[in-house]
């Protein structure tokens, strides 16, 4: 119940402040401007796979958190009456 309670107001909290961010605006001419940016990345895609490089990023990232994430959840865990 208080795990619950906790992921709600992280939710609402995370719904509250996405909302607060401006739509995007139109990029209809990003296409020409971009255009020698995605033919570097459609080079490098040939010799490098951009989805498994997108995957080990992850993997790095969510290591590199790992304690953060860790305590948090010890945290939760201490306030739930009976458990030590």
């Amino acid at each position: 119940m208080i795990v619950e309670f906790f992921c709600n107001l992280f939710f609402s909290m995370a719904h509250f402040l996405i909302n607060l961010l401006p739509k995007f605006p139109s990029f209809s001419g990003l296409n020409v401007s971009m255009s020698p940016l995605f033919y570097v990345v459609r080079l490098l895609n040939m010799f490098v796979s951009f989805p498994v490089v997108s995957k080990c990023l992850l993997i790095v990232l969510v290591v590199y958190n790992l304690k953060f994430i860790w305590s948090i959840f010890m945290w939760l865990l201490r306030k739930i009456p009976g458990v030590s």
